[in-house]
């Protein structure tokens, strides 16, 4: 079992690849991870300073992602449907994409 204080430090180390792959300063946005029982669905955006206003730092199509506190394992959701959907399928079975 991981705490929630190394799965955030998991999802952090997602966000800087997905920075360096994307070339777009990005966050985690901490105030917005959801707990279930299985581990922590966190979500990410673009860090853009407050009130810059900068239309072109918003980031589209950032999936957020599961840990999972058993094994601390990271798996992408999607954006095609809402956040409830990929958690109900990943606690069904292991995954958050049904098949």
């Amino acid at each position: 079992m991981i705490s929630l204080a190394e799965a955030t430090r998991a999802a952090e180390r997602y966000v800087q690849d997905m920075e360096h792959a994307c070339g777009i300063p990005l966050r985690l946005l901490k105030d917005q991870t959801i707990e279930r029982s299985f581990g922590w669905a966190f979500f990410y955006g673009a860090a853009i300073p407050p009130g810059s206003g900068d239309a072109d730092a918003i980031l589209a199509g950032n999936a957020p992602v599961i840990v999972d506190k058993r094994d601390g394992s990271l798996h992408v959701t999607g954006t095609a449907y809402p956040i409830e959907q990929y958690l109900d399928s990943y606690m069904r079975t292991g995954k958050p994409h049904s098949e």
